[in-house]
């Protein structure tokens, strides 16, 4: 995407209002919010606040800076505030800014950012005045889709309904129920195994401690145990018998 059509704020300096933003048609006027509006050839339209370091500071503290960011996020969901120099935290923890230091704290910095971009306006470097132009025409060269598809870090499942049965039992939760399926071979084994305080074979995380509370909370007497039975002989059933 490129810049077609753009609006410089006539109170900009004349090297900005001098910028052809890649060869659009540039005009300047008196713009109610924003520095510079640019309209993309995909019919997007760019707001974007710029600010020097120095400005930046500045603007939080004389309280400017938050109507301007409102009304750029008014006029575009494409609102930029685009800062052109570097920002860094001195070894003091105060910011330092256009190389100079400063009194400002890198947390307070760090949160107006974030409140800008919590309000909507997404924050921006630029690495001086001479990278402005080529800043915007990056952000016009962004694409503009209304979704982005981004694949998930970790796929999500749901519960089945025996997990949740599990999970519901004090001491299993979320964090053990996937160890305690797959060491038994059905829920109906691991309510078994939950309640047997002589098994063998422990899964990390359910003891004996797990075990006396599981059955306190399932009613059951101290000589007696959950076991699987065969309907038709009445015996015990043995664990992955078919």
């Amino acid at each position: 995407m490129s810049i077609v059509a753009a609006i410089v704020d006539q109170r900009e300096p004349a090297w900005v209002q001098a910028l052809t933003f890649g060869g659009a048609m540039v005009a300047t006027s008196l713009l109610d919010a924003g520095d510079l509006l640019a309209t993309c050839d995909d019919g997007v339209l760019l707001a974007i606040e710029r600010k020097t370091p120095g400005d930046l500071l500045n603007s939080i503290r004389e309280d400017r800076l938050w109507p301007q960011l409102t009304g750029i996020r008014a006029l575009s969901r494409w609102a930029y505030l685009l800062i052109t120099g570097d920002l860094w935290a001195g070894p003091d923890g105060k910011v330092v800014a256009d190389g100079r230091a400063t009194g400002w704290t890198w947390a307070a910095i760090q949160g107006a950012l974030l409140q800008a971009q919590e309000i909507g306006v997404f924050v921006v470097f630029a690495t001086g005045d001479d990278d402005y132009e080529a800043a915007v025409l990056r952000l016009a060269a962004r694409s503009h889709r209304p979704e982005m598809l981004v694949p998930p870090a970790r796929e999500s499942r749901i519960l089945s309904p025996a997990e949740q049965i599990l999970c519901s039992l004090p001491g299993v939760g979320l964090e053990r129920v996937q160890a305690l399926v797959e060491h038994c071979s059905s829920p109906a084994w691991a309510l078994s195994y939950l309640t047997c305080l002589s098994a063998s074979d422990p899964i990390p995380g359910i003891g004996l401690g797990t075990k006396r509370a599981i059955r306190k909370a399932l009613g059951l007497a101290d000589d007696q145990e959950l076991a699987v039975v065969i309907a038709e002989t009445g015996q015990l059933a043995k664990e992955g018998a078919a």
